[in-house]
């Protein structure tokens, strides 16, 4: 554990520095040098868990003659997995921030780089602990630094208006959550998950309808932060307020942060039974839902931020199909529920590094020119190549393209709902409506596809125009840590069977009884393949053979045409016998597929849908009695009357004050005469 301390104290020490320090380039330094100390202890205590498949705890403090609780640092593989990802993260964020913070001139980066590292710590402890009460503490903490990041530039309405909504949306969500553990807490006189574990079955027993409830809520909460539709409603005007760099950590890893809770109780807090198989069905009912409307309204956004903003509604989406579909058949069909279960968490762990790195490419647009409005910028790949191939990465392993990491566990994904159909147990209404899942998440991938071509055509192809700060080259700290999560997406894709092994250990080892790797999993480093019929593998993908042949058939191409040696020209753009300037002919962002978004939006009512989601919903305007405003003006009734009296008060203190100064400097005066007169005299003169 001294791994997890020397973590812990680097991070506090880092965030008690940078409160102090004003230049932005030093402060920055500090919180990268602390978040690598940290990383680096992390990711080999994490590792060494999940290769050892163990678990290891230690007591920080108790409470128990106030409330049976503790705070118990308890890390089994399902936490060092997401503990791994914390560590990966956050450090390219760092490694990011220490020059990209230098674009906002005006604003101190006190208020940016302590929120920053307090998130960092409050995002370990969240995964850290097996204490509801002290879960709930780390919770909340990660809430609150994630707000101050959110509202970091206080002089735009739109970071008030995000920051308002998200305050509001997470913490009446974190009301359930802490009126479920109340209830847990009645119960099993103990905040320890082991003991709400043993309890929760005595509630499913005796009273089937709180533990329905106790479920309600925590579901509430969980998917709430995890922006899954319609509770996610917060999330594209939050997520574009903060700086790119934690923006980046907001849909690379806070969002996953849910997904791990709601793993979490589904799957190791709470007991399997049939409300949990109730539960895995509706969790993937969401999850289908916010694949399908995140996606559809991200193709729709023209503003790079917002568009990966909609896109991690949809990508979390993926993930709860993953593990709804997992809980309904954890107690039917283990194999199946293993390969769901498993392809849920693997795409946690994808969505976390490409999508991480999608926010910091926006975030390297923005550095350049000042925009990330895709209409105001292309070919950018001219002034920062570096930046466009890490866009290109992030954006074919968001849309699931191979050999990139986001194939393999969309894969699984779509195996196991659709393989779903082979259940003769299931009901025939719940067996296709697994079937629609997975084939509306195939099509929505496709979506995917042709959103972030968009992006990538937008803003880095066609010819170079909009404002670009030619003074202003990106740092190399900015492109090394999107080339550190690029090639992270690359390799997890090529070699899919190493993360695919850590991931079905952390399933295994917070689920329970589950059938063995080799019998659900066949393969070596070179690829994969599913044993869906005894002793015959299907669904098998083996990446690195894919490569071989594209990697030839690329140095072919260059070969030929370094060989041909034509000659490239620049000439201006003709259309028409009639020469054009590139602005007025350029394909901008907001052009491409015109037609299909024209489908997807309509107006019902006085509400106008953008890609079937909600963006103009009018005011409600009601009337309220004036004696009931008056009660709710408490600053007119109670407030200012008494700062009105106490002010008064004080003045006629000050008075007071003032006028026996005066005069006790005058008989002070006055005092030391006569007693020099006093003193002269019975001196005799001497």
């Amino acid at each position: 554990m001294q791994y997890i301390d020397i973590s812990f104290l680097a991070l506090i020490s880092g965030m008690v520095l940078t409160s102090f320090i004003k230049n932005k380039n030093f402060s920055g330094f500090i919180t990268l040098i602390m978040t690598a100390f940290c990383s680096i202890g992390a990711l080999y205590f994490s590792l060494n868990v999940i290769i050892e498949n163990k678990i290891i705890e230690q007591e920080i403090f108790s409470l128990k003659p106030l409330l049976n609780s503790s705070f118990l640092i308890s890390i089994d593989s399902l936490s060092a997995l997401f503990l791994l990802i914390v560590s990966l993260v956050s450090f390219c964020v760092s490694l990011f921030s220490w020059k990209y913070l230098d674009v906002y001139k005006t604003n101190s980066p006190k208020r940016f780089y302590p929120f920053l590292i307090l998130l960092f710590i409050a995002s370990i402890g969240v995964v850290s602990v097996k204490d509801l009460l002290f879960f709930i503490v780390f919770w909340e903490l990660m809430t609150l630094s994630s707000w101050f990041l959110v509202i970091f530039e206080r002089d735009k309405k739109s970071a008030l208006k995000g920051g308002l909504q998200y305050f509001i949306a997470t913490h009446v969500t974190t009301a359930f959550l802490i009126l479920a553990s109340v209830i847990l807490y009645s119960y099993s006189n103990d905040f320890s998950f082991k003991e709400i574990n043993k309890s929760f079955s005595l509630i499913i027993k005796n009273q089937p309808y709180l533990s329905h409830f106790i479920l309600f809520c925590i579901f509430i909460a969980f998917v709430t932060k995890a922006g899954v539709l319609p509770f996610g409603f917060w999330l594209p005007n939050t997520y574009p307020q903060p700086p790119s760099s934690a923006s980046s950590f907001f849909g690379g890893v806070m969002s996953k942060l849910a997904v791990y809770a709601l793993f979490r109780f589904f799957c190791s807090v709470i007991p399997f039974s049939f409300h949990t198989q109730i539960w895995g069905f509706i969790i993937a009912s969401f999850g289908i839902f916010s694949i399908f409307v995140g996606t559809i309204a991200a193709l729709t956004q023209d503003e790079a931020k917002r568009l990966m903003s909609f896109h991690a509604i949809g990508q979390v989406g993926y993930m709860f199909l993953g593990i709804g579909v997992g809980l309904y058949f954890i107690k039917i069909n283990p194999f199946l529920a293993s390969i769901a279960l498993v392809g849920g968490l693997f795409h946690v762990f994808n969505n976390s590094i490409y999508k991480s790195l999608l926010f910091l490419n926006a975030g390297s647009i923005f550095y350049k020119t000042g925009t990330t409005d895709l209409n105001k910028v292309s070919g950018l790949m001219k002034v920062m190549p570096l930046t466009a191939i890490t866009a290109l990465i992030g954006s074919l392993s968001i849309a699931g393209v191979p050999p990139f990491n986001g194939f393999i566990s969309k894969l699984l994904i779509f195996e196991s709902s659709i393989w779903s159909a082979k259940q003769s147990e299931v009901f025939f209404l719940i067996r296709g409506a697994f079937i629609v899942f997975g084939i509306i998440s195939v099509f929505i991938s496709a979506v995917t596809l042709a959103s972030f071509l968009k992006f990538v055509n937008s803003a880095f192809m066609g010819k170079l125009q909009g404002t670009i700060d030619e003074k202003r080259n990106l740092p190399w700290s900015m492109v090394l840590s999107q080339i550190i999560l690029a090639f992270i997406c690359l390799l997890a894709g090529l070699f899919p069977f190493i993360p695919l092994k850590i991931i079905y250990t952390a399933v295994t080892a917070s689920s329970g009884s589950l059938p063995e790797f080799s019998s659900v999993f066949v393969g070596n480093i070179l690829g994969v393949g599913i044993n869906f019929v005894e002793n015959y593998s299907q669904g098998a993908w083996f990446p690195v053979f894919i490569m071989i042949p594209l990697i030839i058939l690329t140095i072919l191409i260059f070969s030929f045409e370094r060989y041909a040696k034509a000659r490239k020209r620049d000439v201006e753009t003709w259309y028409g016998g009639k020469e054009h300037a590139p602005e007025e002919v350029v394909y901008k962002g907001h052009s491409f597929y015109q037609p299909f978004k024209d489908l997807v939006s309509f107006k019902i009512g006085k509400i106008q849908f953008k890609g079937f989601y909600p963006v103009g919903i009018p005011a409600i305007k009601f009337s309220v009695p004036e004696s009931f405003l008056k009660i709710l003006r408490v600053d007119e009734w109670l407030y200012y009357p008494i700062v009105d009296k106490l002010t008064k008060f004080f003045e006629f203190l000050a008075q007071i004050y003032n006028s026996i100064t005066e005069k006790y400097i005058v008989w002070l005066i006055f005092g030391s005469i006569f007693i020099f007169i006093l003193l002269f005299y019975f001196s005799g003169g001497r």
